[in-house]
């Protein structure tokens, strides 16, 4: 089941698309990683399915409604670009004016549970003009997660952390997804802790989906691979795919071709030898999470 679908959805600003014809599926129970540059789309994106902004064009459904209709609004908890907090209130009445406003029982309670599971618990007398970036985004946290929802929404939540404050986000977010069955949409520029609790993730370039995938996938396609330059790569690969069946080979556009599976360089160039295919290039290239996104994120991906 899709706790969000988008279909087609865009949104212009003045001229300007800012999002355009953009499919998004994220599936109950996701932790959903979306990647993209600054300036990609993923804010406004994030703001049309909390219901903070209207779509241009196109249809957004979160748990099969519209975002803005009340069934499907107090369901949704979100952080977008910055929690939006009253540096002279302490962090205690941030959460109550949110609580009372949004009518929820034994808010006192509520509130001062929320600062317990976000490590807050000793400072919520503590004006938040005096928190640093840590302690204010984990005050966001809290304050998406008052109503109990059933989906979290948070723009680059580990923007300006740490290593260590970024850490212990993550484990929340792990945390809640796990212990409390939580939908999250998470956009982050901190690849490696995204990389460490995301489930599924969706790519956006200039407005547009890229691709969608699931964690699995990008392990496999994060793995070390050979790279192969011959003289006729369609030959080349013709061959080593009837060689090698248990490899997989990908071709690229500049007429390289990629072989995951742990292949053997000697056994591939020894191969292509006998076959008379002269190789120009052939090495072994070690690939991590940030190369192959930023790959799919630069004008140079091909898709």
């Amino acid at each position: 089941m899709n706790v969000i679908e988008t279909n087609g959805l865009s949104k212009a600003f003045g001229s300007k698309m800012a999002v355009h014809q953009f499919d998004m599926h994220v599936g109950q129970g996701d932790i959903y990683g979306f990647v993209g540059r600054n300036g990609a789309g993923k804010s406004t994106v994030m703001r049309m399915l909390a219901g903070l902004a209207a779509p241009t064009g196109g249809e957004v459904r979160v748990f099969g409604m519209q975002p803005r209709e009340a069934s499907a609004s107090r369901r949704i908890g979100a952080l977008i670009e910055s929690p939006g907090l009253y540096g002279s209130m302490s962090a205690t009445d941030n959460l109550m004016m949110k609580a009372l406003a949004l009518g929820l029982a034994d808010p006192k309670d509520k509130v001062h549970g929320l600062l317990d599971l976000t490590g807050l618990g000793s400072v919520g007398s503590k004006a938040t003009k005096n928190f640093s970036m840590g302690m204010k985004q984990r005050l966001g946290l809290a304050l998406a997660l008052l109503g109990s929802p059933d989906l979290l929404l948070l723009d680059e939540p580990l923007n300006g952390l740490d290593p260590e404050g970024a850490r212990e986000i993550r484990r929340l977010i792990m945390r809640l997804n796990d212990e409390r069955g939580i939908t999250v949409v998470v956009s982050s520029h901190v690849l490696e802790q995204l990389g460490k609790m995301a489930t599924r993730y969706g790519v956006i370039r200039e407005g547009r989906m890229v691709r969608e995938m699931s964690a699995a996938e990008v392990d496999q396609e994060c793995s070390d691979f050979l790279q192969l330059e011959a003289a006729n790569p369609t030959l080349a690969l013709a061959v080593l795919q009837e060689r090698f069946a248990g490899l997989r080979f990908q071709s690229m556009p500049d007429g390289a071709i990629r072989v995951f599976g742990g292949a053997d360089a000697g056994a591939v160039g020894a191969v292509l030898n006998e076959q008379g295919i002269a190789v120009r290039g052939l090495y072994a290239h070690r690939r991590d999470l940030e190369e192959f996104f930023v790959e799919m994120m630069g004008a140079e991906y091909r898709g």
